[in-house]
């Protein structure tokens, strides 16, 4: 039996439509009442913030898909950083109380030598409960993961298609390895039957590497639209997050924290997924291609 959870949300839905390919059960921990066609695929009511409810989402569960991360209000930074410290650790003493044998999950890339976002510093330190849990796990970090839906690259998309003269603030030379989707969703359903993945961490993106401008450089060339970049100094991430939120389907807040997080590189630690898996990921430049047909 798997438990996945934020069945709905981006990342665990697509999740969800791959293992429905598969013969195996799944159980979806969902706060509204759902229900499903597919035999192999059930739906119980909770929240991972209420300890009783997640124990009972994991009685009889061998394997745990944890896509959960909070991100509130701008001025509620501590808020969401207990949220999900209060969520992982409920998920973990449930898992351990029924005996869970693997914990999956997917969080973002970060460099150790730099000061993390707040996001990305709450986004460590629920990958980090997971490591010291003493339950088996495979974590995949990302950084821009290329695909609709995504916060991430809606806001690379909005800023792309809407503004004729873009702004690069001090978060312009920042690099990341984005990384298409569809590469994503492969990686966390085919660890499933990898054993060689258990206890291992890895970072996931193309082979290329790219700075936020040149990223936007780039999808603009792919959309054939002209665009000019101009630098302006600081972040302006309130004025950012306001206006992008207005424009796109990304809640304002978090846009914001994802904006903040513009700052941290991230670039991929070398490691043996093709070996594992036997594939690469897409270059940016055939995600954008998929994505536009």
């Amino acid at each position: 039996m798997i438990l996945l959870t934020g069945a709905t949300g981006f990342i665990g839905g697509l999740v969800l439509e791959a293992l429905s390919t598969k013969n195996v059960q799944i159980r979806c921990l969902v706060r509204k009442p759902a229900r499903s066609d597919n035999p192999n695929i059930s739906y119980m009511t909770g929240d991972v913030l209420d300890p009783d409810s997640v124990l009972k989402a994991t009685a009889g569960v061998d394997t745990v898909y944890y896509f959960i991360h909070m991100m509130g209000k701008q001025k509620e930074r501590e808020k969401f950083d207990i949220l999900d410290r209060t969520a992982i650790t409920n998920m973990v003493r449930a898992c351990k109380k029924n005996g869970v044998k693997r914990i999956i999950h997917l969080t973002g890339m970060s460099d150790p030598h730099e000061k993390l976002s707040h996001h990305l510093a709450s986004r460590k330190e629920v990958e980090e409960i997971i490591r010291s849990s003493g339950i088996d796990y495979t974590i995949f970090r990302a950084s821009v993961i290329i695909g609709r839906g995504g916060g991430a690259f809606e806001i690379l998309d909005v800023a792309v298609r809407k503004f004729p003269v873009i702004p690069v603030f001090n978060w312009g030379n920042t690099r990341v390895q984005p990384i298409y989707i569809g590469d994503v969703i492969r990686y966390l359903v085919e660890c499933l039957d990898k054993k060689e993945t258990l206890n291992k961490c890895y970072d996931i993106g193309c082979y290329e590497i790219f700075t936020y401008k040149e990223l936007m450089q780039e999808y603009a060339h792919q959309l054939g639209l002209k665009r000019i970049f101009i630098h302006i100094p600081g972040s302006w991430h309130w004025i950012s997050s306001l206006v992008i939120g207005k424009m796109s389907t990304v809640n304002s807040n978090v846009v914001y924290w994802l904006i903040e997080s513009l700052r941290n590189n991230m670039v991929c630690e070398p490691n043996d997924l093709k070996k594992i898996f036997g594939f690469e990921p897409l270059a940016f430049k055939e995600s954008i291609m998929i994505l536009s047909h």
